[in-house]
């Protein structure tokens, strides 16, 4: 029995790897450990972390040229790019502009409209009224607590400097004082 070290990555990533009839045209996900995006990795012998979608391109087409990614290309009846897929016939070649074009022509990436200066300064006003919160307003504006973030620069003043209304810069607090014997 050989040792892990001895364990080629071409063998680590077929046993990794799902099953999938070649018959079909469906996906074949990674069994291995994912990131939180979905996307398969594994070691080599020597610890270093490849992708299992990037591992399966080169062992089928050979090695990836500088400045390019591999793009998930799975059909739409499969639900459309999968980031588990490592299917060597669902991956192709693009360049970072061509992963970009994807992502916006598959809807996968929200474009949100900056606010006007209206907005801005209702925003303001209203944060400093206290009857809302960042997360209210941010559910408010943009229909999820998820652009929190965007809501608190707002509000003080990182962005969006010239619109005009009042600055709010909440704190988390005084700091205690040193406690002296």
């Amino acid at each position: 029995m050989p040792k892990p070290s001895e364990v080629s990555l071409e063998t680590r990533f077929w046993m990794r790897s799902g099953y999938v009839d070649p018959r079909t045209n469906d996906c074949m996900l990674w069994m291995g450990h994912r990131t939180a995006q979905g996307y398969g990795q594994l070691k080599d012998a020597k610890g270093k972390v490849h992708y299992a979608h990037r591992v399966a391109y080169e062992l089928t087409h050979g090695p990836i040229p500088e400045g390019m990614v591999i793009r998930h290309r799975c059909p739409e009846a499969n639900g459309g790019p999968n980031p588990s897929c490592c299917r060597p016939g669902h991956l192709e070649l693009g360049t970072y502009s061509d992963n970009a074009m994807d992502i916006q022509v598959d809807g996968r990436q929200q474009v949100i409209d900056p606010p006007c200066t209206h907005v801005v300064r209702g925003l303001r006003h209203l944060y400093k009224s206290g009857k809302f919160s960042q997360r209210q307003l941010s559910e408010f504006l943009f229909g999820g607590g998820m652009h929190q973030p965007t809501v608190q620069r707002i509000v003080s003043g990182k962005s969006h400097v010239a619109a005009g209304g009042p600055i709010t810069k909440r704190g988390r607090g005084k700091r205690p004082s040193r406690r002296v014997k």
